[in-house]
């Protein structure tokens, strides 16, 4: 509790000087059991490979060395989360691609025990 009224005041101290806050997502298990069941290390690797720019499915899996059906499967249980997106662009000449991006630039997840 104790840091989420520090950063309460630093967003407070942060908006007064005219700055504007990066956007963020916080997620909040009751259950730490519901938090591993969400948050696994390659779900996180994934995460941060994503980064704060849409990026091609096919590319993550790439670029983490997984089946792209994995990859796939882990997208969607975060994107059921709320802390990724997806939307599908035209790639001429071979029809569409699925782009991954982050809902916000910094993500927070937390469970108390």
């Amino acid at each position: 509790m104790k840091t989420f009224f520090a950063r309460l005041r630093r967003d407070a101290r942060n908006l007064d000087r005219g700055e504007t806050l990066r956007p963020r997502v916080r997620i909040a298990f009751e259950d730490p059991a519901d938090f591993l069941l969400v948050i696994t290390p390659a779900r996180i690797r994934l995460l941060r490979q994503i980064g704060t720019r849409a990026v091609a499915v096919n590319a993550v899996a790439k670029a983490l060395s997984r089946d792209q059906s994995a990859v796939r499967r882990d997208i969607v249980a975060l994107e059921a989360q709320r802390l990724l997106k997806t939307h599908k662009v035209s790639n001429p000449g071979h029809g569409t691609r699925t782009m991954v991006s982050r809902s916000a630039a910094a993500i927070e997840l937390a469970t108390v025990i």
